[in-house]
């Protein structure tokens, strides 16, 4: 169970091998890889900018997932974000779950990603031709959530 919030890309393929390899008594392994788009809007991204407080984004993110693993019970995680300047088509953010049935990790990774995307302290701006826009963390109903 690993958190790693870095500057450095990944190789997706080397960390799915990686965790597979080490996850031998599961029945499921759920992955998410988030890329960074090449337009918003019609309107080409030059490149994003992704800041973030590492110690209390990794802080918020054990939070998130010691809550979820109360209700849904996984083997292992691994959660790699990237912050810093990115350029379209890179890899921003990857979460691997393994768990005994697809079902629980499916939950778990869906969950996560949608507490990442509006809880965890990320801050991204988009870089176009002409200006730069900070996007606002998603108001996702989380409610809905199995996090609630």
């Amino acid at each position: 169970m690993k958190i790693r919030i870095q500057k450095k890309n990944f190789d997706f393929a080397r960390e799915i091998n990686s965790f597979t390899k080490k996850n031998t008594n599961v029945g499921a392994v759920a992955s998410f890889l988030g890329k960074v788009r090449k337009t918003k809007k019609n309107k080409q991204i030059i490149s994003i900018d992704i800041e973030c407080y590492k110690a209390m984004a990794t802080f918020q993110i054990k939070k998130i997932v010691k809550k979820l693993n109360s209700k849904i019970l996984i083997n292992d995680y691994l959660i790699i974000h990237r912050y810093g300047k990115l350029l379209p088509n890179e890899n921003i953010v990857l979460v691997l779950v393994a768990s005994k049935h697809r079902k629980e990790s499916f939950i778990f990774l869906e969950s996560l990603i949608d507490w990442l995307k509006a809880k965890v302290s990320f801050w991204k701006k988009e870089n176009f031709i002409n200006h730069s826009e900070w996007v606002e963390q998603e108001k996702e109903d989380l409610k809905k959530l199995i996090c609630n």
